[in-house]
């Protein structure tokens, strides 16, 4: 007797054939046990995925849900505008009930657009408490999650320290003593990991990000941070260090097979040779680069170089945490951007948001795949619509037509935590009116300019922010 049986699925596997057939898996004690032909077992519960494709569950390998209540307020706007009107003066007022509430907006969108694990960066410490209610939140919601305890010492986002939006800018020896708190407390605990990293080399000083390394190479967990997203980033690098910013991190040591760096869009062919070199992860955010304008990351020279990469939403600069938005953008703008159909295939976009997302977070043992022995993060996507069908070949309707409420029902670690679009794990309704009270409260909060920004003129030729 198993736990559960899917049956009469189109399974596709991801494991190292990439098999794609149809037929059953079985599941027990949150592992696959069988795959392929599984009527002779019996099983407590059995789902029918009949005219469902049967996956592994996607992988965000790069969120900020911090900024799940603010979306619908800051856009077309570059990466200053962006802070100063719009991020700054709602963030640096966020309470630890806001990060929970967040978290459980965002965890509910993720899981019913079919993403069974998320890797949040938090550094919003305006309370050390709030990353612990986000911890929780993630947590209740049955979500499997890899959390970065974020540092900022400097700046955010190169803002001056003497600010009043600076909240969230602690001491690095204080930051340092709470995050191997954090990962005392979570690392390791039911569906949840940590990692450590800082914001960027702009935000954490010298001192700080060469503190989180050793904290990292100390506990036995990764160091993710961000890395040339942006061209400012640069001429920062240049100005302090007399360098690029990859060659700063890779100086400091920062560089290895347990650095994630995302974003990673100005880069050179030598810097490329140095992550695949050191053995380096990388995340690519193309929504997020896109709405903010940061350029188009050089992500098939890097799969051509063996880099791991994976795909993140990012924040509210995506205006989503559906990774199948992300997928699509991820293979098309590589076209358009080097105008060649065949760069950056379905397959490659699929392998970035499943195994390669596991890879680069470390975790590809254990979830990424469908394979014998692995945790079973599964979900299910009814093609039983007319913008999916006819099939054909899967990946490519996956990539270029699936959306995420085309998820039927969503398993992570063995539990089913989505059956039939009814979340089982959380009250669907409760954190919506939560949410709306939430955001309502961190917009009044801010200030009448930020309210303003609410009652801005219809965009037209000039973005509606600038009214």
């Amino acid at each position: 007797m198993v736990d559960l049986i899917v049956q009469n699925g189109i399974l596709l596997t991801m494991d190292q054939e990439r098999r794609v057939f149809r037929g059953s898996m079985a599941i027990n004690g949150g592992k696959i046990v069988a795959i392929g032909d599984c009527y002779h077992l019996e099983a407590s519960k059995t789902i029918d995925a009949t005219n469902c494709v049967v996956m592994p569950g996607m992988i965000n390998c790069h969120t900020h849900i911090y900024q799940a209540l603010i979306e619908g307020i800051g856009y077309d706007m570059h990466f200053e505008p962006w802070n100063w009107r719009f991020l700054f003066p709602i963030v640096s007022r966020m309470s630890p009930e806001h990060s929970a509430i967040s978290a459980e907006l965002a965890s509910l969108e993720m899981i019913k657009s079919g993403t069974t694990m998320v890797c949040d960066h938090w550094y919003m410490h305006t309370s050390f408490q709030n990353i612990r209610q986000v911890a929780e939140a993630l947590d209740r919601s049955g979500i499997r999650a890899n959390i970065i305890y974020g540092l900022l010492d400097q700046t955010f986002a190169g803002e001056r320290i003497n600010s009043e939006y600076m909240t969230m800018i602690h001491d690095k020896d204080n930051l340092i003593e709470d995050a191997r708190d954090f990962v005392r407390e979570w690392h390791g605990s039911n569906r949840t990991i940590v990692s450590i990293g800082a914001g960027s080399s702009e935000d954490a000083s010298e001192a700080l990000l060469i503190k989180s390394k050793e904290l990292a190479d100390e506990l036995c967990i990764q160091v993710n941070t961000h890395l040339a997203g942006w061209q400012d980033i640069l001429a920062y690098c240049y100005r302090k260090y007399g360098m690029r910013d990859l060659e700063f991190m890779h100086s400091r040591g920062l560089t290895g097979p347990t650095s994630v760096f995302v974003h990673a869009v100005w880069l050179t062919p030598e810097e490329i040779n140095i992550i695949a070199e050191t053995g380096s992860r990388i995340v690519h955010c193309p929504v997020a680069n896109a709405l903010l304008g940061y350029g188009v990351a050089p992500v098939p020279a890097m799969l051509a170089a063996g880099i791991p990469v994976g795909l993140g939403t990012d924040g509210a600069a995506s205006y989503t945490y559906d990774l199948f938005e992300v997928l699509k953008a991820a293979a098309m703008i590589q076209k358009v951007h080097n105008m060649s159909a065949d760069l950056l295939t379905a397959e490659q976009a699929l392998e970035m948001a499943t195994i390669g997302g596991a890879r680069v977070l470390g975790v590809d043992s254990q979830v990424g795949s469908l394979e014998i022995g692995k945790e079973a993060d599964v979900i299910l996507v009814d093609f039983d619509s007319p913008h999916l069908l006819p099939i054909n070949r899967v990946v490519p309707k996956l990539v270029y037509s699936a959306k995420g409420s085309d998820v039927r029902t969503v398993i992570i670690n063995g539990k089913i935590v989505m059956e039939d679009r009814k979340v089982l794990t959380v009250d669907e309704k409760a954190i919506k009116e939560r949410a709306l009270q939430a955001a309502a409260e961190l917009v009044h909060n801010a200030g009448p300019e930020t309210e303003a920004l609410l009652r801005g003129a219809w965009g037209g030729k000039r973005p509606y922010w600038r009214s």
